[in-house]
């Protein structure tokens, strides 16, 4: 099976221009994904619908250090009102391997997984009503910075419905199409209600992917004691998810 390849730079994502379509309002919902990051970007966004510091909602997953100058993973991911909620992750549980991620929200409580299994969870009313386009591989304006670089093997947008609200064993497989799903993205076939508007820049397809994928099983991530973390935009040292950049000018990120 061929996997989507995004070249970890400005020029290599995807976008679904903004037609309200992917808005899910105060209801259910679930965003999924199957990814294998291979990238050393300081900000790398998986998805995001807009910039930092205002986008709507978006997962950036950043190499960093604990306070101890132990190596990690942080995993960030931001709405409600653009708080922001982080788990830390041991870089060998998510860099240069096959990774699930789902975010589930169900009757107001936000869970997110991490190869079926909840990392945190949130409650959580946001009214998620975005006026930029939802980018999938960098942010709104694309920068090297942000760029994720990898591959996915499927990518998951879904309004109404959580479809995940225990945890649950993972499957390789793309998911089953239903009327559920605005998006559903693979290496053949971009499909859902709003499949057909997606605009491809320069992220190929490819069969050489690498093979050590998972089997059908529950797997278990390795993240550290202080996963469960709570933020606001300004509590983060300096470099967090980025500094302010507008769409003329592109601020080097420290």
């Amino acid at each position: 099976m061929s996997d989507l390849f995004f070249l970890g730079n400005e020029t290599s994502y995807l976008k679904i221009p903004n037609v309200n379509g992917f808005d899910f309002g105060t209801g259910d919902f679930t965003i999924e994904w199957y990814q294998y990051q291979t990238d050393n970007n300081p900000f790398p966004r998986i998805f995001q619908v807009g910039n930092h510091p205002t986008a709507t909602i978006g997962v950036s997953i950043e190499p960093g250090t604990t306070e101890e100058g132990v190596p990690v993973g942080k995993f960030y991911y931001w709405a409600i009102d653009d708080t922001l909620r982080r788990a830390n992750l041991t870089p060998s549980s998510y860099k240069n391997k096959w990774v699930h991620f789902a975010i589930c929200r169900a009757s107001g409580v936000t869970n997110v997984y991490m190869d079926g299994i909840s990392i945190f969870d949130m409650e959580d009313g946001y009214d998620f009503n975005g006026t930029y386009d939802l980018i999938i591989g960098n942010e709104s304006t694309p920068a090297n910075d942000t760029a994720f670089g990898g591959y996915i093997k499927y990518f998951t947008w879904v309004k109404g419905a959580a479809l995940h609200t225990t945890n649950f064993t993972v499957s390789n497989n793309p998911p089953t199409l239903t009327d559920d799903y605005v998006l559903l993205l693979t290496a053949s076939s971009f499909t859902g209600t709003l499949g057909s508007t997606v605009v491809n820049y320069n992220v190929s397809t490819t069969l050489n992917a690498p093979s050590n994928q998972p089997s059908l099983r529950m797997l278990t991530p390795l993240f550290t004691n202080n996963a469960q973390v709570y933020y606001k935009p300004g509590s983060l040292a300096p470099g967090g998810v980025g500094s302010v950049r507008n769409s003329s000018t592109k601020a080097r990120r420290t």
